[in-house]
């Protein structure tokens, strides 16, 4: 039903959401989960779509708080993602997926064909060139010609052979990870697949500073649209719809966010 090497080849995410978008949102994104908004409108990206969509505000503190409408793969790499970045990366890469994950469910299919464009598109684009640039060159060819992600269980059991714990113990660690994800894929369970996928990012972030770092998260978030782009999307709503949300959960007492009365149309 899916080609998903066409899928993978979907337009790279632009990240800079437009300042006018920005700034009628007027909603801090922040690292964990969060009782209510307050007046600042801060919260997790998931916490602050679920406002976006016209449901009850609720705290999220893992991909199963959120309503069913919400892909759960998707919202696992959103959630990974907000717990990860800095206050200003979040903010700017994050803020463009705020009306865009709710209506997103859709059939463990797809849910499956999702996580296994995440992990596919982070060894393409992400893990094949580190481990080129560590020396592992046979290695990341396999990488970028991946049939199935099982394929990944081999790859880390090469690698293991190798120096690569001595010397590269983030690139094996990510690696692992991946392994990981071919085993979750093999399994059927695509969040899982999707928690091990972005573990390998983070561990590929940590190799060479904050310069390189900042670029795999912006890998990351194109990885998001790209995902985002198969099956279920969010109902087209007006941004000033969302905004009026979100004005209202911020103003609304916290005792209405407890009591999980809060929706707005």
């Amino acid at each position: 039903m899916f080609d998903l090497n066409r899928l993978l080849n979907v337009m790279s995410f632009q990240p800079d959401a437009p300042a006018d978008f920005q700034r009628m949102l007027d909603w801090k994104l922040l690292r964990g989960s969060h009782e209510f908004p307050g007046p600042d409108g801060g919260t997790c990206i998931n916490e602050a779509s679920i406002v976006a969509a016209g449901y009850p505000y609720r705290a999220v503190y893992c991909v199963k708080d959120m309503p069913a409408g919400f892909s759960r793969p998707i919202a696992m790499l959103a959630l990974c993602l907000n717990d990860t970045l800095e206050d200003d990366l979040r903010q700017e890469l994050l803020t463009p997926f705020v009306a865009r994950l709710g209506g997103t469910a859709d059939s463990p299919m797809i849910e499956m064909v999702r996580a296994e464009l995440m992990l596919k598109r982070t060894a393409a684009e992400i893990l094949a060139p580190a481990l080129a640039r560590a020396g592992y060159g046979e290695l990341s060819r396999r990488c970028r010609a991946l049939r199935t992600p099982v394929e990944f269980v081999e790859i880390a059991r090469s690698l293991r052979k190798s120096d690569a714990s001595a010397r590269h113990s983030s690139l094996l660690s990510a690696v692992e990870h991946a392994a990981d994800a071919g085993r979750q894929w093999l399994a059927g369970l695509s969040t899982e697949v999707v928690f091990c996928t972005f573990s390998a990012m983070r561990d590929l972030a940590s190799i060479d500073g904050e310069r390189f770092a900042e670029g795999v998260y912006r890998k990351a978030a194109a990885i998001l649209d790209a995902a985002l782009e198969i099956g279920n999307r969010a109902d087209a709503t007006g941004t000033e719809v969302v905004a009026k949300r979100m004005y209202a959960a911020k103003r609304a007492p916290e005792a209405a966010h407890r009591n999980g009365g809060l929706a707005v149309a």
